[in-house]
């Protein structure tokens, strides 16, 4: 057996998105994977994301199903859309979410697209599923090759792997179904909140607004905190990369300019500390913080920061390797070590810091220009 092995995938589709052409052939083991720093990534379209493939990632991205299903209280999407017939699911990765809509909706067919074939074969065999490699940033060629138009078309955590946001929403809106189709997206905020509580008070001691820097009234151990520095090493990508990392701010307006109506946005608090003490059920913690629910429990917190740990502690290493070594001239040693700083302070337990999941959604209106 060798690392390269693409026989778990019994059929894969790739797609090349400048032509109509379809072949149902496998790719050769080099041309699907590489390998880097002792971790796998893909070959097709090399480097335009930053992420692992490897089998590593593939539990990360586990781990991160269960976190946004339990803050979502097993929604799988937000857009009203009863019975969908035909979906999209973008970076669908191992295809969690696109099988369990699959499963959800039996009738609908449903395509998930990655740059790399990392599916498990007993998703391959449901009837409504379907799989192909593709690059959702190159130009869209659905509806040249005579495809339906879909009525749903989801993203997910596609931080820092996307150059034109607004070309990517475009494309998406041309591609829906006009008065019938919504797009959804679903991105962690990459900007660190820190919760303080004061007697019956609880808030942020500041929240940073891209451009603007950080508040001066911040706390020193806030502003000196590791996860200050791993904002800052993020926004340096962003500028290196020419890619966001912080979508989830920004996807709102973005897909509100691209023509969508009925734009609605969600936020959930994701506590990176022990949230079972400490955080009374107030105004704030339902409304802002904890998103819609306002019977959000406190229980339900603290079982969401032990996922969000958990979300870290897999997910650090493949989110700073490639691009700290390629873009900073980081040392692979020298990335492994923050990891290994910032699990020491995971373990700590001493920051009350938190982030949040962002949900936005919004419908293609019937006729474009009225509102």
């Amino acid at each position: 057996m060798t690392a390269h092995r693409l026989e778990r995938v019994p059929a894969i589709i790739y797609r090349e998105s400048h032509t109509a052409i379809r072949t149902n052939v496998l790719a050769s083991p080099l041309q699907a994977y590489k390998y880097e720093n002792n971790r796998r990534y893909h070959a097709y379209r090399e480097g335009s994301y930053w992420g692992p493939n490897d089998e590593q990632d593939a539990y990360h991205q586990k781990v991160a199903h269960h976190l946004f299903t339990l803050v979502l209280q097993d929604r799988l999407y937000f857009a009203p859309v009863a019975q969908p017939h035909h979906v999209l699911d973008i970076g669908t990765g191992i295809g969690l979410w696109a099988s369990n809509v699959s499963d959800a909706h039996p009738q609908a067919q449903i395509l998930g697209t990655d740059l790399s074939p990392l599916w498990h074969p007993d998703f391959t065999i449901r009837p409504n599923l379907t799989f192909e490699v593709d690059d959702c940033c190159s130009n869209w060629t659905y509806l040249d090759e005579g495809r339906e138009l879909f009525d749903l078309v989801h993203i997910r955590c596609l931080y820092g792997s996307v150059k034109d946001w607004r070309k990517l929403y475009q494309q998406a809106f041309e591609h829906l179904e006009p008065g019938k189709g919504w797009i959804e997206q679903v991105e962690v905020s990459l900007v660190p909140r820190f919760l303080y509580t004061r007697g019956d008070a609880v808030g942020s001691d500041f929240c940073h607004k891209e451009g603007k820097g950080w508040d001066s009234t911040a706390a020193d151990h806030d502003s000196n905190s590791i996860f200050v520095t791993w904002y800052r090493f993020w926004q340096e990508c962003s500028k290196r990369t020419g890619k966001t990392w912080f979508v989830a701010d920004q996807m709102a307006s973005l897909i509100y300019e691209a023509g969508f109506e009925d734009v609605r946005q969600e936020r959930y608090m994701l506590p990176l500390f022990d949230s079972s003490e400490g955080i009374a059920p107030t105004a704030t913690t339902t409304s802002s913080i904890c998103g819609e629910y306002s019977d959000y429990p406190v229980t339900r917190l603290a079982e969401i920061a032990r996922w969000f740990r958990q979300f870290w502690e897999t997910g650090m290493e493949g989110w700073i390797l490639a691009v700290s070594t390629r873009y900073m001239g980081w040392t692979a040693n020298e990335a492994k070590e923050f990891v290994a700083k910032t699990n020491q302070v995971l373990a700590e337990q001493s920051s009350r810091v938190y982030y949040e999941l962002v949900v936005v959604y919004g419908q293609r209106p019937l006729l474009e220009g009225v509102s």
